[in-house]
């Protein structure tokens, strides 16, 4: 019965030795970016969604791999909620490229999203650095409709996850 205990003991402290000396290490998940977006009347004041006359849906082409918006007219704007995430890990950065010829972007930046952003960030450019310890963030973008054609905007994000960066391509077909 002693041998049995002392066998036991043995092996608790092998145990407790061996996990407490194992590497702790961060855990990596695909960071993802998600979005709505509203239809606008001309005429707005902030980036609340309050006055928007209609919701733009997406559908995802199976071929392209890309969201296609619904058509939007020469002149519409577009309020674009986007939120970049990072399930346990912290975001690094968030990228919007887009032709700014063909799509005029309004970034409505409050005070709060600012406390996220690193003063390096570049709003109006589309480039945005985050502050450590944020994992899900929320940016309005507004973008009015310049000229009529089919357009990429393509939203990228990174985390400090090994599988990093992710990459989402939305099309905004736009008539006259």
């Amino acid at each position: 019965m002693r041998q049995s205990f002392i066998s036991f003991v043995v092996l608790l402290s092998v145990l407790a030795t061996g996990m407490s000396s194992c590497k702790k290490s961060k855990d990596h998940y695909v960071p993802y970016i998600s979005f709505s977006a509203f239809l606008r009347g001309p005429q707005f004041s902030n980036d609340s969604i309050v006055g928007c006359k209609d919701t733009v849906t997406f559908k995802l082409d199976s071929v392209t791999n890309k969201y296609v918006a619904d058509t939007i007219a020469v002149g519409d704007t577009v309020l674009f909620l986007v939120g970049y995430g990072s399930r346990g890990n912290d975001l690094v950065s968030a990228r919007l490229s887009a032709d700014t010829t063909a799509l005029r972007f309004i970034y409505t930046v409050s005070d709060e999203v600012m406390d996220v952003l690193k003063a390096e960030s570049k709003p109006e450019e589309g480039l945005l650095y985050f502050n450590a310890g944020y994992n899900f963030v929320i940016i309005p973008t507004v973008y009015i409709a310049r000229k009529s054609g089919s357009y990429d905007m393509v939203f990228t994000v990174t985390s400090d996850s090994d599988y990093s960066p992710v990459s989402l391509t939305v099309v905004q077909p736009v008539s006259e």
